[in-house]
């Protein structure tokens, strides 16, 4: 019964330390994570006081306008990467993030898994995504739902792609409350810091009202918002 007791404790903390870890996102934990996934861009090494916001899942007709007026608001810059159909649907506004100067990457060309298609099937949807974007060719790749089998990130960095996740990431596409959006990236917004937010998804409303504050207390550190490129211009700094 004792030996019993003392594995469920041991398992219940083992659950407790992995949920933790999964929503606090401890920077100590990320040169073991590098490590083990070197093929993966998850911050810049930068003595620059330099954050790259980054967007997921649009063009949204409603909600990436409202990012975009106030990133222009603050004088930020972000890298939006765009899913490649819902590009298709809404060229006006591809075209109007390219002209405020942010970066556009590939995030497949529908929203959902890769981890089953075929090596054709990924490629096509790399080209798809890019043919729908137009203009220059992206350089940057994140898998959509973040999940990528290793030679799909082999592949994407064949055709010229660095795959990118990151280090600050609220886990806003559960709607957590705001106090936690703000929290996160707090404890994470550090020089070479990579934040992850949504503007695609069904109900983006909580990132939006997260977003001045999150722009906000980058200014009163000293921090300036870039795209992902122009942060890795200035990595080993």
């Amino acid at each position: 019964m004792i030996f019993l007791l003392t594995a469920l404790a041991v398992f219940a903390l083992v659950i407790l330390l992995g949920l933790w870890v999964h929503f606090a996102e401890p920077l100590a934990i990320l040169p073991a994570v590098e490590r083990l996934t070197p093929n993966l861009l998850y911050r810049v090494k930068t003595d620059r006081e330099l954050v790259a916001l980054s967007f997921d899942d649009g063009p949204h007709p409603l909600f990436t306008p409202q990012v975009l007026d106030i990133l222009e608001q603050h004088g930020a810059k972000a890298t939006f990467f765009l899913i490649g159909e819902r590009a298709l649907r809404q060229p006006e506004l591809v075209a109007r993030i390219r002209a405020a100067g942010h970066e556009v990457g590939n995030h497949y060309f529908k929203n959902g898994h890769i981890l089953n298609d075929t090596e054709t099937e990924f490629i096509e949807g790399l080209e798809k995504t890019e043919r729908a974007i137009g203009g220059e060719k992206p350089v940057l790749f994140r898998p959509p739902i973040g999940w990528a089998r290793a030679w799909q990130i082999q592949l994407a960095r064949g055709r010229g792609y660095t795959s990118v996740l990151g280090c600050a990431y609220p886990r806003d596409t559960l709607h957590p409350p705001l106090w936690y959006i703000h929290w996160l990236v707090r404890r994470n917004m550090v020089p070479g810091a990579i934040v992850i937010l949504h503007d695609g998804i069904s109900d983006a409303s909580q990132s939006i009202r997260a977003l001045p504050g999150i722009l906000k207390l980058g200014a009163e550190r000293g921090l300036r918002f870039v795209s992902i490129s122009e942060l890795r211009k200035h990595g080993g700094d």
